[in-house]
């Protein structure tokens, strides 16, 4: 729907956009937005990039499951277990860090799933044994899953 822009107001805490648009009623609203289009691109940037890491992480793995049983001295079959794990810990993390955001902010929590999962990714450079890679690919299922469930649930913007 087309949208047209009416002017810009100032406010204490800051410049608001006024925006007119259609609405499906044919009725005109006003829409309201403290952050200026640069801060919107910024954040919009921001959470597109998070949504991809969590398949990324996924799988760029592939192709290092022969090596890295290799050079863990394990079997591929344990290292297919890692794959598993990560799934598992994929699917019931986000309901979990969901309702914690509902009760405390999504932001922080946005903020400490990032930190995790950026953490479970130093410690996997690190790691050389499979308990360690068992561990930290759950960690960073955990971080990169819930910042795709964020993104998708509440949106960029709400």
């Amino acid at each position: 729907m087309p949208s047209a822009t009416i002017g810009q107001a100032s406010q204490s805490a800051g410049s608001v956009e006024l925006a007119q648009t259609s609405a499906a009623n044919g009725h005109d609203e006003a829409v309201y937005s403290t952050f200026s289009t640069a801060s919107k691109r910024c954040i919009s940037f921001a959470a597109s990039s998070a949504a991809m890491f969590s398949g990324l992480s996924s799988f760029v793995y592939y192709p290092a499951i022969t090596p890295l049983a290799e050079s863990l001295h394990t079997s591929v079959g344990l290292i297919n277990l890692t794959i598993t794990s990560y799934l598992v810990v994929s699917g019931f993390v986000p309901s979990i860090v969901g309702d914690l955001a509902d009760r405390t902010g999504r932001r922080p929590l946005y903020i400490l799933t990032f930190a995790i999962y950026f953490a479970a990714n130093i410690g996997l450079a690190l790691q050389d044994s499979y308990p360690a890679l068992l561990v930290l690919r759950m960690m960073q299922s955990a971080g990169s899953s819930s910042l795709l469930a964020h993104v998708l649930h509440h949106g960029i913007g709400g």
